[in-house]
């Protein structure tokens, strides 16, 4: 118990001292209960999985839940600091975040159209995505524009 409570000490000092604003903050008991248990699972990819959920307002989630580490949280909260901050088109927004023990989650808005990647390397009978060369090119000006933004 002890050596869960110094866990986040530092992540927590920052989260209370922070000048700005926060996402909201989720306990792990209600990311099981947005993700109804994580069963409808999105994806996963070397950093976590991520589940599909719904807020108490009826809004539409993508959960990540990222897998554990060792580290002391701090640069987990850093990247919440700095999400949180971000507002463009072309970037998803953070709605918020779980960070409990070891136990840490993003909680992003929901793409509804799903991921990006299986719209890109959907092939046709041409061996071409289906979306196009000038829905493919338009695609690249988008992620630029948001990658441009994060930079």
């Amino acid at each position: 118990m002890r050596k869960k409570a110094k866990y986040n000490v530092n992540a927590e000092i920052f989260l209370n001292n922070s000048d700005f604003p926060t996402p909201k903050r989720y306990s792990y008991s209600q990311l099981q209960k947005i993700t109804k248990s994580f069963v409808v699972k999105l994806g996963q990819g070397g950093f976590g999985t991520v589940y599909k959920g719904s807020l108490s307002n009826g809004n539409l989630v993508a959960v990540k839940v990222l897998s554990e580490t060792k580290d002391n949280g701090d640069d987990f909260i850093n990247e919440v600091a700095s999400v949180s901050r971000t507002s463009h088109v072309n970037v998803v927004n953070l709605v918020g975040f779980c960070l409990e023990g070891r136990r840490r989650a993003l909680i992003y808005e929901f793409m509804s159209n799903g991921s990006l990647e299986k719209f890109i390397y959907s092939q046709g009978s041409s061996g071409i995505s289906q979306l196009g060369w000038e829905k493919l090119h338009q695609i690249a000006i988008g992620i630029a524009r948001g990658l441009e933004y994060l930079h």
